[in-house]
């Protein structure tokens, strides 16, 4: 297992992807959260006392998106290239082999989320110092926000994990990640009117912003939908991965 989660983690950082899509990610979070939020901010806007919160909840609802596609890649790049074959007959169980791509996404996750966590209302408040403004004194609740924004981060990388490793199919599985909490659950929504918070992107979504979407719920509730459709995503995809031939 310690040999399969170092060559796990050795394809996801020897790829430039990876490099890439967290360095877009931050770039981003940085425009939004600094330039916009904190240049550009009013300085009544700025007195808020939960912008700071809301800065890092909104950032990791925004890029948490983005920086589940290095997970997605680390799977689909072994099946477009057939490295996947290489892989497998180096590992003497499959399910191993799930484990420690699981295993090192989710690392992955856990720390970016982090990342993201903190530097959003970082860049808000350097923008706003570089405007001549001040941020106003603020109500920052860190294990709130720190277990939320890091769970709403895993449970995006863990559904694009899922989506690449049922499909086997790089640009299927990219167009799915994206038609659905972009497209399908807004279409589902009009339907479900208030049953909507079931869905799971918007599950998972409420769980960093659980009043910004329109529903009461708490994150506590909506993390544990979140969690069924994990358990249940995992196994349908060990199932297909240990019984169905590599590529």
């Amino acid at each position: 297992m310690l040999a399969a989660l170092r060559s796990e983690f050795r394809k996801l950082l020897s790829v430039r992807s990876t490099y890439f899509i967290v360095g877009a990610s931050l770039l981003i979070v940085a425009f939004f959260a600094g330039f916009i939020e904190g240049v550009r901010n009013n300085p009544a806007s700025l007195q808020r006392p939960d912008l700071l919160m809301s800065e890092s909840t909104n950032a990791i609802v925004f890029v948490g998106l983005i920086l589940a596609f290095a997970g997605l890649l680390l799977v689909g790049h072994e099946y477009r290239y057939s490295t996947i074959m290489y892989t497998l007959t180096s590992s003497n169980r499959r399910y191993k082999t799930l484990v420690a791509k699981l295993l090192v996404v989710s690392t992955f996750a856990i720390v970016t989320s982090l990342i993201v966590t903190f530097f959003s209302p970082l860049c808000t408040i350097i923008g706003a110092h570089l405007q001549g403004n001040t941020v106003g004194p603020q109500v920052f609740n860190y294990w709130s926000v720190v277990w939320r924004c890091v769970f709403c981060g895993w449970g995006y990388a863990v559904y694009a994990f899922l989506l690449i490793t049922i499909l086997r199919n790089q640009v299927g599985a990219i167009v799915t990640f994206l038609l659905i909490p972009l497209i399908g659950e807004n279409i589902l929504g009009q339907l479900l009117k208030n049953n909507m918070k079931y869905l799971p992107f918007n599950a998972v979504q409420s769980v960093a912003s659980p009043t910004g979407l329109g529903n009461h719920t708490t994150s506590g509730h909506e993390a544990i939908v979140v969690l069924v459709y994990v358990a249940i995503g995992l196994a349908i995809s060990a199932i297909l991965f240990v019984r169905r031939d590599a590529n």
